[in-house]
C-alpha cells in the first residue's frame, strides 16, 4: 500500500486531496469520546506511533476496533493498548503526547503512558523530560535531529542534548476553543517534506522556518491557502 497518513477526520477536504495527491493512503480518526472537543479527534491526543507499534487507549480501541485494525493491517505495526487513567482534564488527556526523535523520546515523563516509556527503554532510547505535557502538539519534527517549537522549555531541553532546534513565536495558528494552537499540531514530516495544515507562508516566522527546514534537507509543503490550523498533527507510517 505504500505510505499511509493518519489524520483528524475534520481536516479540510482541500488538504485531504492534496495529501492524497502525494500518494498517501489516508486514515481519518473518529472522536475519542473521553477527550474534550475539539481535541477529541486529534491524532496526537489519541495515539502514539513508534517502535513499530501503535499505542492507544483500550476505550478508543473498543469503540473504533475496525478502523484501528484497518491501520494495523495496512502496516507492519503491532498494537499496544493501555487502561491507564484518562479523561478530558489535563494532565489525564496527554497519555500519548510524545515525540520520537532519533535516539530520543521527548515527553513529560510524569504524564506519558508507562507503556511508551517501557518501549523506549527497551529500544535503548534516551528520554528527555520536559514540563510541557502537550509535547507532540508543541513540536514540529523536521528531521531525526531537528525540530521547531514555540515552547522555551522544550527548546532548551533539546539543545542541551545536541538536537538542533528553532524557537518561533507563539500564536498565529488556529485552534477552535483556544487562544491559539501549536506548530506540532499543525504539521507532519515525511521523507524530505514537512507538511503544514494551512499556508505556512502566512506565519510571521515563515522565513526562519523555511530556511531551517531547507538546512536540514526538507521542503515545506502548504496543504491549503488558509491560515495554519492545529489539527492534532499528521502521522505518517510506511
Amino acid at each position: 500500500m505504500g505510505k499511509i497518513s493518519i489524520i483528524n477526520k475534520n481536516l479540510d477536504e482541500v488538504s485531504k486531496e492534496f495529501l492524497s495527491g502525494f500518494g498517501f493512503t489516508l486514515f481519518s480518526l473518529e472522536e475519542a469520546k473521553y477527550l474534550d472537543f475539539p481535541l477529541s479527534s486529534h491524532p496526537d491526543m489519541i495515539m502514539f506511533t513508534g517502535f513499530d507499534t501503535l499505542f492507544c487507549h483500550e476505550k478508543y480501541y473498543r469503540e473504533n476496533k475496525e478502523s484501528i485494525d484497518l491501520i494495523l493491517n495496512s502496516t507492519k505495526y503491532s498494537l499496544c493498548i493501555t487502561d491507564e487513567d484518562t479523561d478530558k482534564t489535563y494532565p489525564h488527556d496527554v497519555l500519548f503526547n510524545a515525540v520520537l526523535l532519533g535516539n530520543f523520546l521527548i515527553c513529560n515523563t510524569r504524564h506519558i503512558s508507562k507503556k511508551i516509556l517501557e518501549a523506549a527503554d527497551f529500544a535503548g532510547k534516551e528520554i528527555i523530560h520536559v514540563p510541557q505535557g502537550y509535547t507532540k502538539c508543541s513540536v514540529c519534527k523536521v528531521s531525526e535531529n531537528a525540530l521547531i517549537t514555540s515552547d522555551v522549555s522544550v527548546y532548551r531541553a533539546v539543545l542541551s542534548r545536541g538536537i538542533d532546534a528553532l524557537l518561533i513565536s507563539a500564536g498565529s495558528i488556529e485552534l477552535e476553543g483556544f487562544e491559539y494552537g501549536f506548530i506540532g499540531g499543525a504539521s507532519g514530516q515525511c521523507d524530505d517534506k514537512v507538511f503544514f495544515c494551512g499556508d505556512i507562508s502566512l506565519h510571521p516566522d515563515y522565513g526562519s522556518i523555511k530556511s531551517f527546514c531547507e538546512n536540514h534537507g526538507k521542503t515545506t509543503v502548504s496543504l491549503s491557502k488558509k491560515s495554519l490550523r492545529d489539527t492534532g498533527s499528521i502521522f505518517f507510517i510506511d
